[in-house]
């Protein structure tokens, strides 16, 4: 559990002393809202790291995205869309598919129900889908959904991502993006953040040029995650209010709190939440280049 000091991710890196990004914030989640941990930004390549080393295997057994209960209608909406825009990018239903971090498998039985049959998942935190001789395959589309963050080495995510994939394979990332966070108005990004499991946030620039260094190319990119939409109510801005009023995720596994249609502030930000995004997750599909 050692701190992480210094910027492992850049050519000349820096360090939390050489910074003026740095703050501290609670956990997003219910469970742990009574403890904060220190977040700070990298000056030379602009990602955010988490400081203090935490036992992941302690807050992951208490995780709402591990939870097993099934999906409302809400997800499977946004579940929709988010297998609309990688049909898009070209996933087939007769290719081979690997989750990689697919926590509960929500996604991945969603997309079996939808007729994709050679769909599989692995998530180390989730005994279901521990299984690592899954690895030992490869796969015409490896996912990796909200999951390099949580990576105490991303670099190494990225490369198991890509040697994981068959050779006119591609690789889906979707993951928050350091750029559009500003540690001075940090409890504005408490839920993107995320304490303690997000370790490491990366600038999408940062994603893009490792990729082509490892001769790989965007295929497709959207500045925005898959639960985000012109619906009212359904937007990021109007959800991360409700997470952080009513205890982060874990909220995913409970019924809607009606409550919340008291606060002023939400009924403006699911009204216009969608028009004020600042843009703070990314969406690429990566292809070898030909």
């Amino acid at each position: 559990m050692q701190e992480y000091t210094q910027c492992t991710l850049c050519d000349t890196p820096k360090t939390v002393s050489q910074t003026t990004l740095k703050a501290s914030i609670a956990s997003s989640e219910r469970e742990f809202e009574n403890e904060k941990f220190t977040v700070w930004q990298c000056k030379n390549c602009q990602s955010i790291h988490a400081l203090e080393g935490v036992d992941l295997a302690h807050y992951y057994s208490k995780y709402g995205l591990h939870e097993q209960n099934e999906p409302d209608s809400v997800t499977r909406f946004f579940f929709g869309r988010k297998l609309k825009w990688l049909e898009k990018a070209g996933i087939r239903k007769d290719q081979a598919i690997l989750d990689y971090g697919c926590g509960g498998g929500h996604f991945l039985r969603f997309m079996k129900e939808k007729g994709y049959t050679n769909a599989h998942g692995y998530d180390p935190f989730t005994e279901q889908f521990a299984d690592k001789n899954i690895l030992d395959w490869r796969y015409d589309m490896v996912m990796s959904s909200d999951v390099i963050e949580h990576d105490i080495d991303v670099v190494s995510h990225l490369e198991t991502l890509m040697r994981l994939t068959t050779p006119n394979g591609a690789v889906y990332i979707e993951t928050p993006d350091a750029l559009a966070i500003n540690l001075n108005n940090i409890e504005q990004h408490r839920q993107i953040l995320q304490q303690p499991f997000h370790r490491h946030i990366l600038p999408h620039t940062w994603l893009i040029k490792q990729a082509q260094q490892r001769g790989w190319k965007v295929a497709q990119i959207a500045r925005h995650p898959f639960f985000h939409s012109r619906v009212p109510f359904l937007n990021v801005p109007a959800m991360d209010h409700y997470w952080d009023t009513y205890g982060g995720l874990e909220t995913l596994n409970e019924g809607y709190r009606w409550s919340s249609l008291l606060s002023p502030k939400y009924w403006y930000l699911g009204l216009f939440g969608s028009f004020i995004y600042t843009k703070d997750e990314v969406q690429l599909v990566l292809r070898h280049e030909a």
